[in-house]
């Protein structure tokens, strides 16, 4: 039987909070209807065509924003100069430019939108483009909370692929916070791992593994770790940087190099910089030992290197897999 620990179960909302989520979507609340409105003011009906415009604008950027984002930021734009401090055109404009790879300038526009005294999003697929943000701009605490308002409606994300990466993203950036988020980050690998899809079967188990290691509990992270094929698929999935380091540590006379400024992977999966050398080097345990030592020095030299855990991979970094 695979072996999953007993975690935290984080639940979905009931059906109908879905569909009522789903509906509203990303709207402003100028371009929704309403029921029994009251007959405008003649303030707001001069004002009605400059609303309508800017909805067909906002509409056509919505549209628009995964095939030709740069489109979809001028008509982002267009919107705005009608009416200046709508919520949902700076929205669209961040998510634009996170897409077209601008994360400091989409940063400035979402961040309100995770802000303490701000609404929460309630439209699932703008929210993980907030919290994407926010964990690529470096402002982990926004990330956290961002995550932690998007798992619960994840569903609505639109794919169940796309709904399991945001789990694991959401997963992958507790666990990388520190001892008091190891529960939250085993919780959201178990409803990670309830939605039935092939692919990333390893990285789960690998994750799982570093967090009941980080935990102290040695004996079950080996556990779920010999669940996986092993680390070398999750080596396919190293960026260019990722591996030029793992080659550079091999190659230092102390095997550490200096560590590298904050960074996020650019993948599939976003995961903070240093967790996937982590989570290989849970893997390679029993398995490759200079594999998994070549991984812990490379998570040493990331920018998780001085992060919560950087004890934690000096340790495993001095012990050895011989009859483990």
């Amino acid at each position: 039987m695979p072996f999953w620990p007993a975690t935290v179960s984080f639940g979905l909302p009931p059906p109908a909070e879905l569909a009522a989520a789903a509906a509203a979507g990303a709207r402003p609340e100028a371009c929704r209807p309403h029921a029994g409105r009251t007959d405008p003011t003649l303030w707001t009906r001069a004002r009605l065509p400059e609303v309508a415009l800017s909805c067909r604008l906002l509409s056509r950027a919505t549209a628009r924003l995964e095939h030709t984002p740069a489109d979809a930021l001028a008509l982002a734009r267009s919107a705005a100069s009608f009416e200046p401090n709508a919520p949902a055109a700076r929205l669209l404009e961040g998510r634009a430019l996170l897409r077209l790879g601008r994360v400091p300038e989409a940063w400035v526009l979402l961040a309100p939108f995770v802000e303490e005294k701000s609404a929460p999003l309630d439209d699932a697929p703008s929210l993980f483009d907030v919290a994407r943000t926010a964990l690529a701009a470096g402002a982990l605490e926004q990330a956290a909370r961002a995550y932690r308002l998007l798992v619960p409606r994840a569903a609505l994300l639109g794919s169940r692929q796309t709904e399991r990466t945001a789990v694991i993203e959401a997963a992958s950036l507790a666990l990388a916070r520190g001892p008091g988020s190891l529960d939250e980050a085993l919780g959201y690998l178990e409803t990670a791992r309830s939605i039935p899809l092939a692919g990333d079967h390893d990285l789960m188990l690998a994750l799982t593994a570093l967090a009941l290691d980080r935990a102290g509990r040695t004996e079950q992270a080996r556990a779920a770790a010999r669940e996986a094929e092993g680390p070398w698929d999750l080596e396919s999935e190293l960026s260019q940087a990722e591996r030029a380091r793992v080659a550079e540590t091999a190659l230092s006379p102390s095997g550490e190099l200096t560590p590298s400024p904050a960074a996020i992977r650019p993948s599939r999966i976003m995961l903070l910089d240093g967790e996937l050398h982590a989570a290989i080097a849970e893997l390679a345990w029993g398995r490759d030992e200079a594999l998994r030592r070549a991984h812990w020095r490379a998570f040493l030299a990331s920018a998780a290197g001085r992060g919560a855990w950087a004890e934690h991979a000096r340790r495993a970094l001095g012990k050895s897999g011989k009859g483990r």
